[in-house]
């Protein structure tokens, strides 16, 4: 199967021919011996059923392989079979017969047409291909890139646009984190005495900053990706926020931690060395969270506006956690340092 069918409108184009189905007249020897006579194309390719169907090549029953071995060889393979079947219409969208296929137990599902004709199959590791198509879509758009022509191809569109093209394209959002950039430099200069007070809160700053954005990017891609394969709607948005949130909490304990006993070993020396382990813990955890929720709500409130999610999201997450990570940050060394300023 080739990549650019992963491009298709309908899953009737990327149905896989290579199955075995037998007539629900035929005895279960038989469709034993259509079994070891059957040949894919492709040798990594597993047979998973047996499809039956009737004198006008309409779908009516399926049987596992273990299902079919199990069965006495001269009984007709009707009297086995299941009839409450899970089937695909050859029009259905790709996207969404994968989103189907991952909420099931099988390993793969038939593909009918209106008349209940047997078109093909679909397996499960075959979509799999079409999710990682989308993802790489999604992956280009938050980097900036917005061509309308991604689908057809990623590579030329990239490589091959002028340059005046590629800045007008990039420019904008990168000129947003610019923005934050400098917005955080100014929180840094507000918090300039306590710094000068503690000279060791400035090692940590890296560490603040870029576990926020770890974090941040990491939750935004998530929900990009599920709001792009209808994974997330409005109906569960907010259970979706709720539940980052707590991933954040959880992912700040442990890595607040870390870095705690990290800063406590290496200041052991200084009289402060504890109070700066919980200022680095506190902050982490903290900052853990809001960039769990705004790696969340950020593209949500993109794609509610109107603008594209992946394009838009990357640097507006970096600003407004690079702020509130240094604001939460020093806020807090302000407090629990206090007798040191």
């Amino acid at each position: 199967m080739e990549d650019a069918e992963f491009h298709a409108d309908e899953v009737g184009e990327v149905a896989d021919e290579e199955y075995v189905a037998v007539k629900d007249d035929e005895f279960i020897g038989v469709a034993i011996d259509k079994f070891r006579e059957f040949e894919p194309e492709d040798e990594e390719k597993t047979v998973y059923y047996l499809y039956i169907v009737d004198d006008a090549d309409r779908l009516v029953g399926v049987m596992s392989m273990r299902e079919l071995l199990n069965a006495p060889e001269d009984d007709l393979v009707s009297d086995h079979m299941e009839t409450d079947l899970i089937t695909i219409n050859e029009e259905a969208d790709p996207e969404l017969v994968a989103h189907e296929l991952a909420d099931t137990d099988f390993s793969a599902l038939p593909i009918i047409n209106d008349r209940g004709r047997l078109e093909g199959i679909i397996r499960t590791e075959e979509m799999l291909e079409v999710v990682e198509e989308e993802a790489t879509e999604d992956i280009l758009k938050s980097a900036g890139f917005t061509f309308t022509d991604v689908e057809v191809s990623r590579s030329s569109a990239i490589l091959e646009s002028s340059i005046s093209r590629i800045l007008r394209l990039r420019m904008p959002w990168l000129l947003v984190a610019l923005a934050g950039g400098l917005l955080a430099g100014g929180v840094i200069e507000a918090y300039e005495d306590t710094l000068e007070a503690v000279v060791a809160l400035a090692f940590f700053v890296p560490v603040i900053m870029d576990m926020g954005g770890n974090v941040g990017t990491q939750a935004s891609t998530i929900f990009v990706r599920g709001l792009a394969l209808g994974h997330i709607d409005d109906r569960n948005a907010v259970k979706h926020f709720l539940r980052e949130g707590f991933i954040g909490f959880l992912i700040g304990l442990m890595i607040g931690s870390v870095g705690a006993a990290a800063a406590y070993i290496w200041q052991i020396d200084e009289p402060y060395a504890f109070e700066l382990a919980m200022v680095v813990f506190v902050g982490l955890l903290t900052v853990c969270i809001v960039a769990s929720v705004v790696g969340y709500v950020i593209p949500w409130l993109m794609h509610k506006l109107g603008f594209d999610p992946a394009a838009a999201s990357d640097p507006l997450i970096t600003t407004v956690k690079d702020v509130t990570a240094l604001l939460i940050y020093f806020g807090l060394a302000t407090v629990l340092l206090a007798e040191l300023l």
